[in-house]
C-alpha cells in the first residue's frame, strides 16, 4: 500500500510541473521538426529512385529491311520497357559511337547479321552492347537488353534440354514477370526520412534524459530534508525507493507515448509496422535510462554532480550513435556500438523499413543484456549503500 501511495505522489508532483511538460513533450517534437525539416537532404531517402529514360542507339547490320530483327524491334516497342529505353534506328557502327561521344545517344546495340534466323534454328543469341557516358543509363540499358538476351536463351536451353513441351509450359509463368523491376534491398520496399530518423533519435535521447527526473526525485527529500521524517514513519526504505522509482517509471512512459503520437500525426512519422515491438524496446531504453541514473544517484554526493554526469553521458551516447549527425559507418558501428543508443536506434529504423524479425533480434537481445546487467548493479549498490541522508 505504501508503495502505490508513493508512487501517486511522485505521479501528482510530476504532471503539476510545467517546466517537465515543455522539457520533455514540447521540446522533443520540436526538435524533431526542425531538425527533419532542416537536415531532409542529408539524411534518410525521401523516396525510391526514379530511374531516366535511356537514348539507345540500335545498329542493325542487316542491309535490307525484311531481313531486320523483328524480336528486338517488338522488345524494345513493347510496353514493359519504353519506360526505360528510347530507340533509335541508326544506320552505321560509327554514326552511333559518334552519338555516344557526343552524348546524343546514352547506349548504342549493334545487331548482327541473321539474329533472328540464329535463334531459329536454335544458336545462342548475341548483341554487341556499347557503353555510354552515364553509369545510370549504362546499368538501366544494360539489364533491359542483358534480360532480353538471358530470356532467349534460357528458352533455347530449355527446347533443346527439355523438348518444345517445357518450353510452352515455361512461357505463362515468364510473361508474368516484368524485364525491369525497381524495388530496394532488405528494407521490404520502404525508404526512411529525416523525420523519421530524429524522430527516433530524440525520442532515444529525451529518454535518457528522463533519468533528470529520478536525480531529481532521490536528491529533493534528502535536500528538503524530508527523507529522514519519511524514515521515521511506518514506511521501509525499499518501498519509498521502489514507489518513487514506479512514479517515474509511469509519467517516462507517457512522455515516449505523446512524443510518438505527437510526431505521427502533427508530422506524419511512421513508426514502423511492430507496434508492439516498438513498445518493448521503449521500456529497455526507459530501464536502461533509470537504472543508470539510480547508480549515478547513488555514487554522487550532490545532486549537481549526478545531474552533470547524466547530460554528460546522454549527449555523448547520442553523437557517439550517429544520432546528432551523420557519421561513417565504420564509426558507429565500431565506438558507437558500446551505447545504448546505438542499439535503440538501429532496431528502431529497421522497424521503420519492415526489416524481418531476424535482423532485430540481436539488437533486442543485446539490450535485454544491458537492461540485466544495470538492474543487477542497481540491486547490488543499494544494498551496500542504500536510499538514507
Amino acid at each position: 500500500m505504501n508503495i502505490w501511495t508513493i508512487m501517486t505522489y511522485e505521479l501528482r508532483r510530476q504532471l503539476r510541473s510545467r517546466t517537465w511538460l515543455l522539457n520533455m513533450i514540447l521540446l522533443p517534437v520540436v526538435l524533431i521538426f526542425l531538425l527533419g525539416a532542416s537536415l531532409s537532404g542529408v539524411v534518410g531517402v525521401e523516396g525510391a529512385e526514379t530511374v531516366n529514360q535511356v537514348k539507345v542507339a540500335i545498329v542493325d547490320t542487316a542491309a535490307a529491311a525484311p531481313a531486320k530483327s523483328a524480336a528486338l524491334d517488338a522488345f524494345v516497342k513493347s510496353d514493359e520497357v519504353k519506360d526505360y529505353i528510347s530507340p533509335f534506328e541508326v544506320q552505321t557502327r560509327e554514326e552511333a559511337e559518334s552519338g555516344l561521344r557526343t552524348g546524343k545517344y546514352g547506349y548504342a546495340v549493334i545487331v548482327p547479321q541473321g539474329f533472328d534466323s540464329e535463334i531459329q534454328s536454335g544458336g545462342q543469341a548475341e548483341l554487341e552492347l556499347i557503353l555510354g557516358k552515364n553509369h545510370s543509363d549504362n546499368t538501366t540499358a544494360g539489364t533491359v537488353f542483358d534480360n532480353f538476351l538471358s530470356e532467349i536463351n534460357y528458352k533455347q536451353a530449355a527446347a533443346m534440354t527439355l523438348g518444345p513441351e517445357a518450353l510452352t509450359a515455361a512461357i505463362p509463368a515468364m510473361a508474368d514477370q516484368p524485364a525491369v523491376q525497381l524495388g530496394n534491398l532488405n528494407n521490404g520496399g520502404k525508404t526512411y526520412t529525416a523525420s523519421q530518423f530524429y524522430a527516433a533519435s530524440m525520442l532515444l535521447m529525451f529518454l535518457l534524459y528522463s533519468g533528470l527526473t529520478v536525480t531529481s526525485s532521490l536528491f529533493s527529500e534528502k535536500d528538503n530534508h524530508t527523507l529522514f521524517r519519511i524514515h521515521s514513519m511506518p514506511v521501509k526504505g525499499s518501498q519509498l525507493f521502489i514507489g518513487k522509482m514506479l512514479g517515474v517509471g509511469v509519467i517516462t512512459m507517457l512522455q515516449c507515448a505523446a512524443i510518438i503520437i505527437f510526431t505521427n500525426l502533427l508530422f506524419g512519422v511512421y513508426w514502423g509496422n511492430r507496434p508492439w515491438l516498438l513498445i518493448l524496446f521503449c521500456l529497455l531504453m526507459i530501464i536502461a535510462s533509470m537504472t543508470f541514473s539510480i547508480l549515478v544517484c547513488m555514487f554522487s554526493k550532490t545532486s549537481a554532480t549526478a545531474t552533470n554526469i547524466v547530460n554528460i553521458v546522454t549527449v555523448g551516447m547520442t553523437f557517439l550513435s550517429g544520432g546528432m549527425a551523420p557519421l561513417p559507418d565504420s564509426w558507429v558501428n565500431s565506438v558507437g556500438a558500446f551505447t545504448i543508443n546505438h542499439w535503440e536506434l538501429q532496431a528502431i529504423i529497421r522497424m521503420m523499413l519492415h526489416s524481418g524479425f531476424g535482423q532485430i533480434l540481436p539488437n533486442l537481445l543485446v539490450m535485454s543484456a544491458m537492461c540485466l546487467v544495470l538492474i543487477g548493479g542497481v540491486v547490488f549498490t543499494y544494498r551496500k549503500v542504500g536510499y538514507h541522508e
